[in-house]
């Protein structure tokens, strides 16, 4: 058994998440760790189970998803729920550079962020939610 890396956030950030139940809409047995809010139409859903480094050395769990809806109606669905977040053009994000028929946006909340997005006009829309660890 390998040993899993010591949890870097602090248990109310935890609380909320592992207390309720996932969304009838997610897709059965997977839950949203993040604390982030999950689109409510999800045709497919992934929570990774383990917390992974980023450039900046935070540890940061991903929650990944799809959707059949499209583009503009999930952004707008984010715009409604993350009010006060700065968003940004995904094709100006060096994390999403090797997609060549990317559209999509980044909303950014301090150290977190929830990547909407199309790597092509046949795909379904993907969200990622990042929920990342404060550097200490």
């Amino acid at each position: 058994m390998s040993a899993r890396p010591k949890h870097p956030w602090s248990a109310p950030a935890w609380a909320l998440p592992l207390l309720l139940a996932a969304s009838p809409a997610m897709p059965r047995d997977v839950s949203n760790l993040t604390g982030l809010p999950a689109y409510p139409s999800l045709n497919k859903a992934v929570m990774e189970d383990v917390a992974r480094t980023d450039t900046l050395g935070r540890w940061c769990m991903r929650f990944w998803s799809q959707t059949s809806d499209p583009l503009e109606k999930v952004e707008a669905w984010y715009r409604k729920t993350l009010v006060g977040a700065s968003e940004t053009d995904l094709r100006n994000d060096k994390t999403y550079q090797n997609y060549t028929d990317l559209a999509g946006v980044k909303f950014s909340m301090d150290i977190d962020s929830v990547a909407v997005y199309k790597v092509s006009k046949q795909a379904p829309t993907t969200i990622d939610l990042y929920r990342c660890s404060p550097m200490k």
